[in-house]
């Protein structure tokens, strides 16, 4: 409740600690969290969110004077969703998070392990099946793994 800022009259409290609590939020207090647009699947809860906070979308962007992001992987992956996804599959690309690995073995794992079990989940979903080639070759020549047998 001390989120709500149009109801004053109740007196919620909130324990910090066994010796501390407030009754209202300080004005100072900010709320940054995120939520991946892939993940929302509890829609009321999603909903409830949305009335009470300002939203900004963010779209993954390649990561500058970085040297554990791996760009190359990064701009390929990018170029595919944006030749091949439609409006709402472009929400579903991955973010630079992905493309940031200390070696480039790491990097490989990660290809292997997290984005290409993704993809695939995307595709057997029935989503960017117009992407499916272009995937197909980029696991092909980055991890010797077709998507399908």
């Amino acid at each position: 409740y001390l989120f709500e800022y149009q109801d004053q009259s109740r007196k919620s409290k909130l324990s910090i600690t066994p010796t501390f609590s407030i009754d209202r939020l300080p004005e100072n207090f900010y709320v940054i969290a995120t939520m991946n647009t892939a993940d929302r699947s509890l829609a009321i809860v999603d909903f409830a969110l949305r009335r009470r906070f300002a939203w900004i979308d963010l779209l993954p962007e390649k990561i500058l004077n970085c040297q554990t992001f791996h760009s190359n992987y990064f701009d390929e992956f990018e170029q595919i969703f944006y030749r091949n996804a439609d409006s709402f599959e472009l929400n579903l690309q991955p973010g630079q998070g992905y493309f940031i690995a200390l070696t480039k073995e790491e990097m490989i794992q990660r290809l292997k392990f997290e984005l290409f079990p993704l993809i695939k989940e995307y595709l057997d979903e029935g989503l960017l099946l117009s992407a499916k080639e272009d995937f197909n070759k980029f696991f092909l020549d980055n991890i010797d793994k077709p998507l399908y047998r």
